[in-house]
C-alpha cells in the first residue's frame, strides 16, 4: 500500500510540480506557552527566545495564536506573560486570537462561547494594534467549529461580526502527546530518551506533510498551500529548527497565511458537523463524499511515545 500510494504521490508532483512551488504556512497555537520543563519567568524567555528564534532563522511569517487567559497572573496583568508575547512581535511575527480560557465549543453554548471569544481580545490585541497591524485571525481551540450546523453557522456569522478571518488548518497532528513525553523525560532527567523522543517527533511531522500533500493532491488534482498546526512547548522549541529544515528539503516555501488564504481551495464547501475537530482536507473531502480508503494511511504516534506521555 505505502509503496502505490508513493507512486501517486511521485506522478502529480511530477505533473504538478512544474506549475507552482510547494508552499506552507506554519501556525504555533497556545500562545505563551505550554510547557511543563520550563516553570520561571527567566525559562520560559529563554524558551520563547529559542522558538522564536528557529521561526526568523528560516525567514517563517509564522501566526501565533494567543490564550488570553494565560496572560494574568490573579486576575492582573502580568508583564512577564506579555513581553514573551512581544519577543513574537519584536521578531515581525503575527499574533492571532485563541479565545480566552480555550473552551470547547461541542460542550458550551454559543453565548458562553462567544464571550470567550471576545474574552480573547483582551490584553493582545490592544499590544498588536499598538505596532500598527491588525488583530485579523480566530483559531478554533481544538479545531472545533460546533457539533450542530446551528451552532457552526452561528459561530462563522459571529467570528465575521468580530472582523476576523478563520485560521484553518490542513496538516493537524498530535506534537502535544509527543510534547508531554518530552517534557515527563526532561522532568526524570533522561536526556537520552528524550532526545530519541525529538527525533522520532521530526520524522513522525514530516511523514504527516507527505499525508496530507498525497490528500490535498488526490482532493484537488493540484498542490494546495498547507497550514501546518504546531504548538508553544518545549519539543518544538528545540526540534522546530530541524522540522523547518525537513520541510524546505521537500521543497516547501514558508508563505503568509494571508497567502494561503487567498488560494480557492479555502472556498471549498465545508459542511462537516461533529464532535471531532479535524484538518479541513478532511472536512473537505467529507463534505463531498469520500469514504473509507481515501482517509488511509494516516501516521500515527508511535505507541512507547503515548506510554511515555500518558505517565
Amino acid at each position: 500500500m505505502r509503496y502505490f500510494r508513493a507512486l501517486f504521490l511521485l506522478g502529480w508532483i511530477l505533473a504538478f510540480g512544474a506549475q507552482a512551488q510547494k508552499q506552507m504556512v506554519v501556525t504555533v497555537d497556545d500562545l505563551p506557552a505550554v510547557t511543563d520543563y520550563y516553570r520561571t519567568p527567566q525559562s520560559w524567555m529563554a524558551f520563547t527566545r529559542q522558538l522564536v528564534g528557529h521561526l526568523t532563522t528560516h525567514r517563517v511569517p509564522a501566526v501565533g495564536f494567543v490564550i488570553s487567559g494565560f496572560l494574568y497572573r490573579d486576575s492582573t496583568p502580568d508583564t512577564n506573560q506579555l513581553n514573551l508575547l512581544n519577543v513574537w512581535l519584536d521578531a515581525g511575527l503575527e499574533l492571532g486570537n485563541h479565545s480566552r480560557a480555550h473552551k470547547d465549543y461541542n460542550q458550551i453554548t454559543f453565548a458562553e462561547f462567544s464571550q470567550d471569544v471576545v474574552g480573547g481580545e483582551q490584553l493582545t490585541k490592544s499590544l498588536v494594534e499598538r505596532r500598527g497591524k491588525s488583530f485579523r485571525y480566530f483559531r478554533h481551540p481544538f479545531l472545533h467549529r460546533g457539533n450542530t450546523a446551528a451552532k457552526k453557522d452561528s459561530l462563522e456569522q459571529f467570528i465575521k461580526q468580530r472582523g476576523y478571518r478563520e485560521a484553518p488548518v490542513t496538516i493537524d497532528n498530535s506534537d502535544y502527546v509527543f510534547a508531554s513525553a518530552y517534557d515527563k523525560a526532561l522532568l526524570a532527567g533522561d536526556t537520552g530518551r528524550a532526545a530519541d523522543i525529538g527525533r522520532q517527533y521530526v520524522a513522525y511531522m514530516l511523514h504527516y506533510v507527505d499525508y496530507y500533500e498525497s490528500q490535498s493532491g488526490a482532493l484537488f488534482g493540484r498542490l494546495i498551500p498547507q497550514i501546518l498546526l504546531l504548538h508553544a512547548n518545549t519539543i518544538n522549541a528545540t526540534y522546530l529548527g530541524d522540522l523547518l529544515t525537513g520541510i524546505q528539503q521537500k521543497g516547501y516555501a514558508f508563505v503568509t497565511l494571508d497567502e494561503a488564504l487567498n488560494d480557492k481551495a479555502y472556498q471549498t464547501p465545508d459542511n462537516f458537523v461533529s464532535q471531532s475537530g479535524i484538518s479541513w482536507i478532511h472536512r473537505w473531502a467529507l463534505t463531498q463524499g469520500k469514504r473509507g480508503a481515501f482517509f488511509k494511511g494516516e501516521p500515527e504516534v508511535p505507541a512507547v511515545i503515548a506510554e511515555w506521555a500518558a505517565k
